[in-house]
């Protein structure tokens, strides 16, 4: 990997998501409020819907005074998600990126352990130490989008499908608990041809992961790294509803790894082919449909608050 950028300006933009609450948000002003006692010159931006974090991205080519020293992005791994494909529209994956965890799911800023702490989240942004994050990339079709974290087909990626919208913006934790139980009492899992660095079987589930954190901080795939051009595959070759609770079991007890009819890898391609247009999940959002090809990305994005990866 290239040598990480130094900062040398103090102009951020930040992107922030207001339908995390009224508490997430008076973070975001407080962190805003402590870089400007620092000299930082901070503009804000808010979402107004699910894609327009992206699309604010991609229209900073146009804006008259340039792009900024530093892009914050205040949300979770979604906002996260369409900031990261929005630079890569725009070519702008050298821009150093900073979080503050406000989302419904904050799995990235767990990976490398942002403290919820304003002045300390304000001082890690102003030393400004960036480390490299490796990505991962789903293509289907025509369309590719990059994802950070997590990605999945099967059970994982039904039940994201099935997450309310309106009732995320109340509760977005509430939701995904909502659209997981739902899938699990009315869902029907058909089975995948996977190929994996070219060699094939039969699944009925496959989850990828490209940090440790999953599902609010569990982990069943200790071996991953967001610094290593690696994907950790979870790929589950039997599923049903009891399954199912053996699964949740061993993934709280961190040992889902050494159940039958799960099989846990590292690969950097995997192809998913199946008879119907099953749903692909990303960083929690539906981002495309079978069958696709899962792939270590050949770009990385600049995490301000990561250490740097050492050779």
């Amino acid at each position: 990997m290239h040598d990480v950028p130094e900062i040398h300006g103090r102009k951020a933009l930040v992107i922030s998501n207001p339908m995390a609450g009224s508490r997430r948000t008076t973070l975001t002003h407080d962190v805003i409020h402590e870089l400007s006692i620092m000299g930082w010159q901070v503009s804000l931006v808010r979402t107004q819907s699910i894609g327009h974090a992206e699309q604010i991205v991609v229209g900073l080519q146009a804006q008259p005074h340039g792009m900024p020293d530093v892009l914050i992005v205040a949300g979770g791994d979604g906002t996260i998600n369409e900031v990261v494909n929005g630079l890569c529209h725009i070519g702008g994956l050298d821009l150093p990126i900073a979080l503050i965890p406000t989302g419904t799911v904050n799995l990235l800023a767990s990976e490398i352990r942002l403290p919820t702490n304003p002045k300390l989240l304000a001082d890690i942004i102003s030393q400004s130490r960036v480390g490299k994050v490796v990505l991962g990339q789903i293509t289907a079709g025509p369309n590719s989008r990059l994802f950070l974290m997590t990605a999945g087909v099967g059970f994982d990626a039904r039940a994201v499908s099935r997450v309310s919208k309106n009732l995320k913006k109340f509760d977005g934790k509430f939701a995904y608990i909502v659209a997981g139980v739902t899938e699990y009492l009315f869902g029907k899992w058909p089975f995948y041809q996977i190929t994996i660095d070219g060699e094939s079987s039969c699944a009925r589930s496959v989850l990828f992961a490209n940090g440790r954190h999953y599902a609010g901080g569990m982990t069943w795939a200790p071996g991953a790294s967001i610094k290593e051009p690696s994907l950790e595959v979870g790929v589950f070759h039997r599923l049903g509803r009891f399954r199912l609770l053996l699964y949740a079991l061993a993934l709280i007890m961190g040992k889902l790894g050494s159940m039958p009819g799960v099989r846990i890898l590292s690969a950097k391609e995997i192809e998913l082919q199946s008879h119907c247009s099953d749903p692909i999940q990303a960083d929690g959002d539906i981002v495309g449909y079978l069958p696709a090809r899962i792939s270590v990305a050949p770009t990385w994005v600049n995490m301000i608050g990561l250490e740097p990866r050492s050779n």
